[in-house]
């Protein structure tokens, strides 16, 4: 039997005495003040119950987390809960709005959180993992996703869908951050890539694999104070000034 020990319109948290569980269940969230108020109640119930899981329904969250709420989240909830040492599973119901699950994942990429959740898509499946004994490393998925587009012929917009294992969606979330990452960096720096001649390409995937100068000037019969020349021409033309920045410029190629 559960103990209801806050509670507003938006939010509000449970405790399971039994299973040592504290809930936290977004009723609504939609902004910022919304959030943060919901996570400022949390922590001051933790602190009082210091539970040993923690389960967080966030079928109805619709917040996209902000960088900045993602820090301040884990500067004020997630490491200091982690000093305590007292929680052992973090459990998470997921949400339908992809982004705003995806902020969620990434405040415990961002401070490599001690205790990493388990995400799931039914409360049951989230409180049957967070009680029981074991808990082995998750594998990989050994199946991929299954996918269907549904074209908008109107608006001519293709919407895609994915179902898989809720257990697999941190492996997929973080392919889909990182796929967002790619997506900003070539949207940003196409103009500075459009620079680069046709040889100045060439040059650029030779030093990206890893290749010095004398063997790009033996391939491509140049001399290597040429390949010098076109190398610092190509770190301008970028505004690249260390070779890990260089390597981004891969994505073109």
């Amino acid at each position: 039997m559960s103990q209801n020990l806050y509670k507003t319109d938006a939010f509000s948290i449970e405790y399971i005495p039994a299973a040592d569980i504290l809930k936290g269940d977004f009723l609504k969230c939609k902004t910022s003040d919304e959030y943060v108020r919901a996570i400022r109640a949390f922590k001051e119930v933790y602190e009082r119950v210091l539970p040993r899981y923690t389960f967080w329904d966030n079928s109805k969250f619709r917040h996209i987390i902000t960088p900045e709420e993602q820090k301040w989240t884990d500067v004020f909830l997630n490491h200091p809960g982690a000093e305590k040492g007292v929680t052992e599973k973090v459990g998470i119901v997921v949400s339908e709005d992809i982004l705003a699950m995806l902020s969620v994942y990434e405040i415990f990429e961002i401070g490599k959180a001690p205790v990493q959740p388990g995400f799931f898509a039914h409360e049951s499946q989230a409180l049957e993992w967070l009680t029981k004994k074991e808990d082995p490393v998750a594998p990989l998925p050994d199946h991929k996703p299954l996918i269907a587009v549904n074209w908008d012929t109107e608006k001519a917009k293709a919407v895609i869908h994915m179902e898989m294992d809720a257990q697999d969606l941190p492996y997929y979330m973080n392919r889909f951050k990182r796929f967002l990452t790619e997506h900003d960096f070539l949207k940003e720096n196409l103009a500075l890539f459009q620079r680069l001649t046709k040889r100045e390409r060439k040059i650029l995937s030779l030093i990206i694999d890893g290749q010095h100068n004398g063997e790009i000037a033996e391939q491509l019969f140049i001399s290597g104070e040429t390949v010098k020349t076109h190398r610092k021409n190509i770190m301008r033309k970028l505004e690249c000034s260390s070779f890990r920045e260089l390597v981004r410029f891969g994505l073109f190629l």
